[in-house]
């Protein structure tokens, strides 16, 4: 079991999930650079990790758990399959942080979940995560 001393001097582990292929790519740098350990929901195949051969659920991982969930999406309202890792994130009692997938377009949270992520921009989420 850790204590929260040992939990402030590791990095945080951030599961990112996207909308669509590739979306999540920068922000992922971004919050590497900013000190987070960076998992995703889906192979490079696409394929959910929890469901690959021989991998599993970044959030089902014991030793190193996921402090938070970052979603990488657009205006859309309705949730996209590949966004499914927001849902399983809430399940396990993540925060979950929605990101704009382009700078110019701003995110917005998806049908149902809007009272229950924190839409922001990332890089005031890499800055927030760089601060800790």
């Amino acid at each position: 079991m850790s204590t929260a001393s040992q939990t402030r001097d590791r990095a945080q582990h951030v599961l990112v999930t996207e909308a669509r292929f590739g979306d999540a790519d920068p922000v992922a740098d971004r919050l590497r650079a900013a000190g987070a350990r960076v998992s995703t929901c889906h192979s490079s195949s696409g394929t959910c990790r929890a469901l690959a051969p021989g991998q599993r659920c970044p959030l089902d991982v014991r030793g190193d758990p996921v402090d938070l969930v970052v979603d990488v999406r657009d205006a859309d309202e309705e949730l996209t399959v590949r966004e499914y890792g927001v849902v399983c994130g809430l399940r396990a009692g993540k925060a979950v942080f929605v990101v704009g997938a382009h700078p110019l377009v701003p995110p917005s949270a998806p049908t149902g979940l809007a009272r229950r992520v924190t839409v922001t921009s990332a890089d005031s989420l890499a800055d927030a995560l760089a601060r800790r």
